[in-house]
């Protein structure tokens, strides 16, 4: 369990994207990526039931970063936008 009582992590084992809804995550709440070598990771965020996606403040990332989300978001969307890597990472916590 993360911080808050809920804790989200995976792998992108491919180029698809990854949505995770937000409920019961509180906030604020640390949202990272942590790239294969060789990838490209995006993270985007919703604020409307995942209708609409804007990406993270730290654009398209190649190492491992992390951003501080204060107000509620209600989805997640984590994609390996390049490179052949299985193992980069994400995770809320």
């Amino acid at each position: 369990m993360g911080k808050h009582g809920l804790s989200l992590s995976g792998v992108l084992a491919d180029g698809t994207a990854v949505v995770k809804a937000m409920s019961g995550v509180e906030f604020p709440s640390t949202v990272w990526a942590r790239p294969a070598s060789g990838d490209t990771v995006s993270v985007e965020y919703s604020c409307d039931g995942g209708t609409t996606y804007t990406a993270w403040s730290a654009g398209a990332v190649t190492a491992y970063t992390e951003s501080v989300f204060d107000a509620p978001i209600t989805h997640l969307r984590f994609q390996r936008t390049a490179g052949s890597g299985t193992t980069s990472a994400y995770g809320v916590c």
